[in-house]
């Protein structure tokens, strides 16, 4: 068998993967290159890094490392960033994680004499009701496009089950979020029209303000102010946000998740990636994971951004405190025994910090307050809709 390369597929790219290996996607077996023009496509970029060439195969993963299914790769097409390759899929194993799975489709329903009606998280009692009215006494089918808030999709699929028990012939069906790497096809409506529909009722709405999770990473030397904002902000979206923030401070992270590891470049990157994987996690379920490690290097942030992304947001704020303040602070003493040479690799002293060029909002504790910075940083999550405005 051809050795393949694994990679590990998270959030709307999984799904999507699902999606095609379970056949519900009409026209579409496999991934094609953003420049083939296909009309019927979908498309997987992978980490500039992969080991992928033309006549290899790609083993695709979920996060827990089940092979779902093998790319025959048929073409690459690289990027700065990252690499498209296009073939086709060939089926592994079923699926088993995800959000609503007793309530997934399975490519063998027949739509065709059903009223369907979608609807997104946030749908009101007013437009389920317009739904059952236009079924009349006729099937019924409500699906629930799920969203990256895996705990407001869930909801919603509750929501429309509670009425379906009340109506003999309507049946609840759930679509997840999917990214298919085109930005443009809408995979509820193609899987829809496969099995039939060939009219749906669309209650969807746009993105709104308070949908999907988020990953705050502060970064900057030590002594630099990353943590005291960093719990700043903590407080301030408890108490002004319907979000449930988690702080996941660097030296408390270090202590619980990488107790094991010293601080040697790569155990520094590894203990980096456990804390991305955890900011994940609570991003997925709708909460905002406020990071201040160091971070000092370019390629672990990049490594982090890529654990978070595409199913969640990702930012970067760059604590800009210049060197010779921080270490006037020095509170706890670390820049003195740096220069003693009884702390090595510094990060600051004997150790380069890297400059991000792709931070959301910089911060120099310098030249501003604790109650400032965290009101510039509030302002970017309530801009890019993280939040609502209170």
């Amino acid at each position: 068998m051809t050795n393949a390369v694994s990679i590990v597929l998270r959030g709307p790219k999984l799904e999507a993967l699902e999606l095609i290996i379970s056949g519900l996607l009409p026209g579409i077996s496999g991934y094609s290159l953003p420049s083939s023009g296909a009309e019927a496509n979908a498309h997987l970029s992978v980490p500039a890094d992969a080991e992928v060439k033309q006549g290899g195969e790609i083993e695709l993963r979920d996060f827990e490392n089940l092979p779902l299914a093998r790319l025959r790769i048929a073409a690459v097409d690289e990027g700065e960033s990252a690499q498209w390759v296009a073939g086709p899929l060939r089926k592994l194993s079923e699926p088993e994680h995800g959000p609503a799975r007793e309530f997934r489709l399975t490519g063998e329903e027949d739509l065709t004499t059903s009223t369907v009606a979608v609807f997104s998280p946030g749908a009101t009692p007013a437009e389920i009701l317009r739904a059952v009215q236009a079924a009349g006494s006729g099937p019924l089918v409500l699906v629930a496009e799920g969203a990256q808030d895996r705990a407001r999709s869930a909801r919603l699929v509750s929501t429309l089950q509670d009425v379906a028990e009340l109506l003999p012939s309507a049946r609840v069906y759930f679509v997840p979020f999917a990214d298919l790497g085109d930005g443009q096809r809408d995979p509820s409506a193609a899987v829809l029209a496969g099995l039939g529909a060939s009219r749906f009722l669309d209650f969807r709405r746009p993105v709104s303000a308070d949908e999907g999770g988020a990953v705050v990473l502060f970064t900057g030397l030590s002594g630099s102010g990353k943590s005291t904002i960093a719990r700043a902000l903590t407080d301030y979206l408890s108490a002004n946000s319907s979000r449930v923030p988690v702080l996941l401070d660097g030296d408390h992270v270090r202590h619980e998740l990488a107790s094991e590891l010293g601080f040697s470049a790569e155990d520094r990157h590894t203990n980096l990636l456990r804390q991305a994987w955890v900011g994940a996690r609570v991003a997925e379920a709708g909460g905002i994971a406020i990071c201040a490690p160091i971070a000092p290097f370019a390629a672990s942030r990049s490594q982090m951004r890529a654990k978070v992304e595409p199913a969640s947001r990702f930012f970067i704020i760059y604590v800009s405190t210049p060197l010779e303040i921080a270490e006037a602070r020095d509170r706890k003493g670390l820049y003195k025994k740096a220069r003693a040479g009884l702390i090595p690799d510094f990060t600051g002293i004997d150790s380069p910090y890297e400059v991000p060029d792709d931070a959301d909002l910089e911060i120099d504790t310098a030249e501003m307050s604790v109650a400032e910075a965290t009101d510039r940083v509030a302002g970017l999550l309530l801009d890019r809709g993280v939040v609502k405005p209170g």
